[in-house]
């Protein structure tokens, strides 16, 4: 299908007002609701959205079936299915029949309600519903025992004498005299990586109470991986380990059980030296892991042992990237959601690792529908590594759009360095270092206008003073960064302590350069200054915080007291969003 299948300009009015409806009903409007879905800019750290002025988290075939108003056999299939997962739930894990009556009764009126219009995703309707059960039947971790029954079996398997004995048989491994130390070491990775993905599809290992013998373990291995996404990822990985550079990973998808089949993997790739950024629900999803499992499962609590979990679900992209920097090989966030994968309700925390990573693993075949039958492409490579039936294992790569520019820490520090370079020599040569903080996009359909703005009165200022050299950071923006980026790289120039004067974009300022324009200020720039923009507000906590260790810098511009009113940057953005409660 063609690839920017949602095009608005010239649509059909009636479409038009469908699609609306689509994404109203589905809760996945960011105008309508802007706590709950991410912004644009977030979304752009995950999806690559070239022109396109919307995005679905489904297949193709579901999204065109909904908006084509031709429902018929292929969603109502999906909501059966949905139906179909659920009902067992109920049955297991809610004993007072009383409540269990009552409980399937709600959710039949709920189902019903939500699919007689066609228009409800089936992942949309499955959380939906299942934040009714948890709710109603008040149990938090609905399956926790049978996930932990799960754990424990793979937990003994991979502690037991027969599973060392059969991953490190060296059968499979290529020797000649001529084969090195280094080559031996990554044939002997590649192997067990190899053996633990075989296994990961054998459901029995985690369903079956009977024990598993190093016999089976062999006749498991067996199972063939050579897909061409495994021959990929290899070589991709041999390539990571040459450039001798940190590589970091997100993995996603976990379920209960296979989860410690996949960090056994995991440590295998940490040996490598990669790390991990390991991604698990916020709440309740089946067999999902969930943040609380780590906490309560006994023996998810011992194989984590030694990850970093973020709990913080809008960290910041310093405080990310901190975190990475650490000695920690191994960290554990969580996607914010309680459904398949959805970029669009993910966390900032989840955005952001995704943005950083080098390459995403998704684990769970579900999926597939978001990222494999999907015309979207996505901001980073993503190997999907599933189990389509038991026995069988799959390994599909789907690239990221050839597009995506990517400016990794490495990059943004390297530029930062350049800056500082320059400004050293330009100290030297006996001239001040001003940096200018303004407005750049604050103001809805002004972002151009920020730009002018910026650019007149800076040329203004260099006009003006004598022996000055005026950073306008608008001038070292490069295509592919974001907002993310540039506070990244300007912080490590701020910190430097080559900046004599710190100024911060008043409301003279902007009068003084409309008047250079030849032109009166406009309703929308009336009174605004640095302090309406929580960019400015940001840089000016830095600032002050500078002024402690060099106490001969001079801040000019608004007051510190009316910068209050805005405290955190936004998402990936060049504008800035107001927080609630301050």
């Amino acid at each position: 299908m063609d690839r920017n299948p949602v095009s608005l300009s010239g649509m059909d009015p009636e479409k038009h007002a469908w699609i609306t409806n689509f994404f109203t009903e589905n809760h996945l409007a960011f105008e309508v609701f802007p706590r709950e879905v991410a912004s644009p800019e977030q979304l752009k750290f995950i999806v690559y959205l070239e022109d396109n002025p919307l995005y679905y988290p489904c297949s193709d075939k579901i999204f065109q079936t909904i908006i084509a108003k031709k429902g018929g056999d292929i969603l109502n299939l999906a909501y059966l299915r949905i139906w179909e997962r659920l009902e067992p739930l109920m049955d297991s894990v809610v004993e007072d029949e009383y409540k269990k009556a009552y409980l399937r009764s709600l959710l039949r009126i709920k189902f019903r309600h939500e699919t007689a219009s066609m228009v409800m995703l089936p992942s949309r309707l499955e959380k939906r519903l299942l934040q009714i059960f948890v709710r109603v039947s008040e149990i938090d971790r609905p399956l926790a025992s049978a996930k932990e029954q799960k754990n424990q079996r793979v937990f003994s398997l991979l502690n037991s004498e027969a599973y060392e004995r059969a991953i490190n048989n060296p059968e499979g491994l290529h020797l000649s005299p001529d084969t090195s130390l280094e080559d031996i070491r990554l044939q002997v990775l590649f192997l067990q990586i190899e053996r633990l993905l075989a296994l990961t599809a054998h459901p029995a290992l985690w369903t079956d109470e009977a024990a598993i013998d190093e016999t089976r373990l062999h006749s498991m291995f067996q199972i063939s991986v050579k897909d061409p996404g495994w021959e990929w990822l290899k070589e991709t990985l041999r390539q990571w380990i040459m450039s001798g550079q940190v590589r970091y990973m997100l993995w996603m998808g976990s379920s209960a059980g296979e989860v410690l089949l996949d960090l056994a993997i995991i440590r295998l790739l940490i040996k490598m030296g990669i790390k991990v950024i390991f991604s698990v629900k916020q709440a309740f999803y089946y067999d999902a892991v969930i943040l609380k499992d780590l906490i309560e499962c006994p023996y998810l609590q011992e194989a984590f042992s030694d990850a970093e979990i973020i709990t913080e679900r809008n960290i910041s992209k310093n405080h990310l990237l901190d975190r990475l920097k650490s000695d920690k090989m191994l960290f554990v966030i969580s996607d914010g959601t309680q459904e398949r994968f959805n970029p669009l309700l993910t966390s900032v925390t989840f955005a952001r690792a995704f943005k950083e990573t080098d390459l995403v693993i998704s684990r769970n075949h579900g999926d597939c529908t978001c990222l494999s039958e999907t015309s979207f492409q996505f901001t980073r490579d993503i190997v999907a590594v599933t189990r389509p039936g038991p026995g069988r294992i799959s390994i599909s790569v789907k690239q990221r759009h050839p597009n995506v520019i990517r400016f990794s820490e490495t990059d943004l520090r390297e530029k930062a360095d350049a800056l500082i370079y320059h400004l050293k020599m330009q100290e030297r040569q006996g001239k001040s270092i001003m940096f200018y903080s303004a407005i750049v996009g604050s103001i809805p359909q002004q972002l151009e206008t920020a730009k002018k703005i910026l650019k007149v009165f800076v040329d203004y200022l260099r006009k003006k003073l004598d022996g000055v050299v005026i950073i306008n950071p608008a001038e070292h923006f490069e295509p592919g960064m974001d907002a993310d980026d540039l506070m990244y790289m300007w912080e490590i120039v701020q910190r430097s302590g080559l900046i004599d004067i710190w100024r911060f974009q008043s409301v003279e300022d902007i009068e003084k350069a409309f008047e250079l324009m030849g032109e009166k200020v406009p309703p929308e720039w009336l009174g605004k200054d640095a302090t309406y923009s929580t960019g400015c507000t940001m840089e000016m906590k830095i600032a002050r915080d500078v002024q402690k260790q060099y106490p001969e810098m001079q801040i000019i511009g608004p007051s510190w007291e009316k910068f209050q009113r805005r405290k955190e940057y936004g998402i990936g953005k060049l504008y800035d969003r107001v927080l609630e409660d301050i």
